[in-house]
């Protein structure tokens, strides 16, 4: 007989001393990065276990069990694999060429576009908004302070492009997570993220 589980709002606990610490580090750092978002998520899992009713060996196994759901799995992968491909395509200088390929041939007139549509194929290209606005904010300033261009519409072309190519990305780490919970096609998703991004963009 399946034993009843009743739901238990503390269980989200958890949850909110891993944002905490990552929210909380990042803004008194002034920066997202510097406190790393694997040792909020190894915190939080620790006062799971030490909150979690049962020996050491039933706490074991229940992290060990749903940390082995293939779709948690999968999402690993994924993240490992994302990361790794955006990391060698920045050594090798992938990014700057991108973007130095595009700017030359680009009128000045259509510099903020092409920052977009730049910004919109690096994200796409790797998984990642945030890591294509942080390799791409200093050319946009740089763009600012050669041409005069405002600032805001210059960051707001990066922030667009990023997003907009996150969201089509087919190896985003958020993508894989909405497509496996949800039980749905990755085509399904990306039409309708597409309708949904189009008129903005």
């Amino acid at each position: 007989m399946n034993e009843m589980i009743t739901p238990n709002k503390w269980a989200l606990l958890p949850l909110v001393v891993f944002l905490v610490l990552f929210i909380g580090a990042g803004i008194f750092y002034d920066d997202f990065y510097k406190f790393p978002i694997l040792i909020a998520a190894l915190i939080a899992l620790i006062f799971a276990a030490i909150t979690t009713k049962g020996s050491i060996n039933q706490t074991v196994e229940r992290i060990a069990t749903g940390a082995g759901n293939p779709d948690i799995m999968i999402m690993v992968f994924i993240f490992l694999l994302a990361g790794t491909f955006s990391g060698t395509a920045e050594a090798i200088g992938a990014i700057d060429a991108t973007v130095n390929a595009a700017l030359t041939f680009l009128p000045p007139s259509l510099l903020m576009s092409g920052l977009f549509v730049i910004a919109a194929f690096i994200s796409m290209a790797m998984g990642t908004s945030t890591g294509t606005i942080a390799a791409l904010a200093p050319i946009a300033f740089g763009i600012h302070e050669a041409t005069g261009i405002n600032v805001a519409i210059a960051a707001a072309s990066v922030v667009g492009g990023s997003m907009f190519g996150d969201n089509l990305s087919f190896i985003s780490d958020t993508t894989i997570a909405a497509v496996r919970t949800q039980k749905t096609n990755m085509r399904d998703k990306f039409r309708t993220n597409f309708m949904i991004v189009l008129p903005a963009a």
